[in-house]
């Protein structure tokens, strides 16, 4: 009866009259509510949701989103390949870093992306019919991106995310609701139901009405969700009509059965009815069609996904027959191609070194935020890491904290990670004070606070690689695996602390551009920026010609926490000259504090 909850159990569901117009909108709420309590479902739930709400480029959430990103390979993969792709690329280097994918993309571009592709990683896994369904429904998405593209519209990740939800209500009713879903085909194979009428027998709704739902519960854009039902109409929005053609493109080439007439009257009626706001040639539709074939065989191959070559090569005939063609491109599906990566790790690690040494020049503007994530990024895919932190001195460098880390269980890490710099405050300082790198138990055995440390973190290796600058540990690149073997080999180790070196030198160059900024001529007289590196004392004239700003930025120094030997000896200024300036500076800030307005 229409308003009621129907009982738990497909044999009681109350079948509401096939011409309802609309659904009742308990019904669609009740489904939900029983999908959302699965077992499953609450970790995709949260993997979209951590996606979605990642709304910004700032470090944390690129952080948020890299970490997303690199938990799957095909997820990792796809995102440099938009990178690099002719729409967004900027440079004739190919990209290899997804953190530097991301800074060029932008956050809102992954987000979109990295929804859809979780929505494909956790729905083709379940059942050969489901992966039927991801397929079609990543077909429908790589249409709406290369339509976009084509009409060259600004944002095609959306459109792809908003083909990819397309279908989600009928991929939830299949996955969550089989005997329904069952139900409903037979109605329309053996009573030539339609499809929409045949789910409003079955389940008092229309698929696209749980889409929906779904969406707005995962805080979807409302794009996406106005995009589910979206028809060829002019009121339609522009992402809206694609969305809507890429669907009925998907469904008159792949999902009917007809003769080579028929589907080339099919496809043209389509192409027909959505011309007034998709304008669209048949040499046009033919290269978006092969270019989707293209783009999904490409990630089937790096999802690790064996598909029928069978029903792949049915796809490409049942296009080709619509469009009147004998072949599509390179769309050719080969079951026997290689589906693992078989790139090897040395040119990738070279080409993760090159990203992140683009950035070093603070020309580049690349913070030290955005450098460590590109450091970790490197680390965590060119060596066998699970996890890897970036920890720093706070600024009185009493404490080691983390800055960021990537890796699984990582938001747990980091609140682990707050440690006095101290020989006495753990494994990790006791260990960074030594100022050189290790790795436990390659390099030597694990001590007993170490010991402690591994069996804490539940890991069973664990390395150390120190950010040293101006002679003093500023923090390190942690990197652990939860295995005892294998250890990392010396290539991977190595290519760690060339990641580290980068980092000092970034670094190393932002702390000199102010000063170097300084060096400007008044009258006659030439100014000097203080000396970086362990030199010869300054004269008694050197150090009177020195600008206030060169003596401001040393006892910034000194309060920061560096300590006055430090200083003077990589300054080159004499301690006691040091001191005298520092209590200068402190009295002058006084003084100006108490004849503030509001004193």
């Amino acid at each position: 009866m229409p308003g009621a909850t129907p009982p738990a159990g497909p044999a009681h569901y109350v079948v509401p009259p096939v011409a309802a117009a609309t659904a009742d909108v308990s019904l669609v709420r009740a489904r939900l509510d029983r999908i959302l309590a699965g077992r499953d479902f609450p970790a995709l739930s949260q993997q979209i949701g951590d996606t979605i709400s990642a709304l910004d480029d700032n470090a944390s959430s690129m952080q948020r989103l890299t970490n997303i990103v690199l938990r799957e390979y095909s997820l990792t993969l796809s995102v440099v390949r938009t990178a690099n792709s002719a729409h967004y690329r900027r440079a004739d280097r190919q990209i290899q870093s997804v953190t530097r994918a991301m800074m060029l993309l932008g956050a809102r571009t992954v987000r979109q992306l990295a929804s859809s592709l979780l929505l494909f990683e956790n729905y083709r896994k379940h059942s050969a019919g489901l992966k039927e369904l991801m397929l079609l429904s990543l077909l429908t998405a790589n249409h709406a991106r290369a339509v976009a593209t084509r009409l060259g519209i600004a944002d095609p990740e959306e459109a792809h995310l908003c083909g990819m939800c397309r279908n989600l209500g009928e991929v939830l009713v299949a996955c969550h609701f089989p005997v329904d879903y069952a139900r409903i085909h037979t109605l329309v194979r053996e009573q030539k139901h339609h499809e929409t009428s045949a789910a409003l027998a079955v389940l008092g709704f229309r698929y696209e009405e749980l889409g929906q739902e779904l969406c707005r519960y995962w805080g979807m854009p409302d794009a996406v969700t106005h995009a589910i039902r979206s028809r060829a109409t002019k009121a339609t929005s522009h992402v809206g009509a694609i969305t809507a053609f890429a669907h009925e493109l998907t469904t008159v080439l792949y999902r009917r059965d007809a003769d080579h007439g028929s589907a080339r009257k099919d496809l043209e009626a389509v192409v027909a009815r959505h011309a007034p706001r998709v304008r669209l040639s048949r040499a046009q539709v033919g290269e978006i069609v092969a270019l989707a074939l293209e783009e999904t065989r490409e990630l089937f191959l790096t999802a690790d996904v064996r598909v029928d070559a069978l029903r792949m090569k049915q796809l490409s005939e049942a296009a080709c027959t619509a469009l009147g063609v004998t072949a599509l491109g390179n769309a050719v599906w080969d079951e026997t191609q290689d589906t693992t990566n078989t790139a090897e790790l040395a040119p990738l690690r070279e080409r993760l070194r090159q990203d992140l040494e683009s950035k070093v020049d603070p020309a580049s503007g690349c913070d030290v935020g955005q450098l460590l994530l590109l450091a970790l990024e490197g680390a965590l895919r060119g060596a066998p890491f699970d996890r890897v932190v970036a920890c720093v001195l706070s600024p009185d460098r009493s404490r080691l904290r983390a800055r960021s880390g990537l890796g699984l269980g990582m938001e747990l890490l980091l609140a682990e990670f707050d440690f006095p710099m101290t020989p006495e405050g753990g494994a990790i300082p006791a260990a960074l004070l030594q100022g050189s790198a290790v790795y436990v138990p390659g390099d030597r055995a694990m001590t007993t606070p170490e010991q402690r440390l591994a069996a804490k973190l539940a890991i069973g290796q664990f390395g150390l690689f120190p950010i040293i600058v101006d002679a003093q540990i500023v923090g390190c690149i942690y990197g652990d695996r939860s295995v005892r073997e294998p250890l990392p080999d010396t290539a991977a180790l190595e290519h760690v602390q060339v990641l580290t070196a980068l980092v000092v030198r970034a670094i190393t160059l932002r702390r000199s551009t102010p000063a170097a900024s300084t060096t400007t001529t008044t009258t006659t007289t030439t100014t000097t920026a203080p000396r970086t590196s362990d030199a010869k004392p300054y004269s008694s004239a050197e150090i009177a010609d020195l600008t206030p700003e060169s003596k401001a930025s040393l006892v910034m120094r000194l309060l920061q926490g560096e300590p006055l030997a430090t200083v003077a000896t990589s300054s080159g200024v004499p301690a006691p000259t040091l001191e005298l300036w520092r209590t200068e500076f402190l009295a002058g800030a006084i003084a100006r504090l108490g004849n503030a307005p509001g004193s």
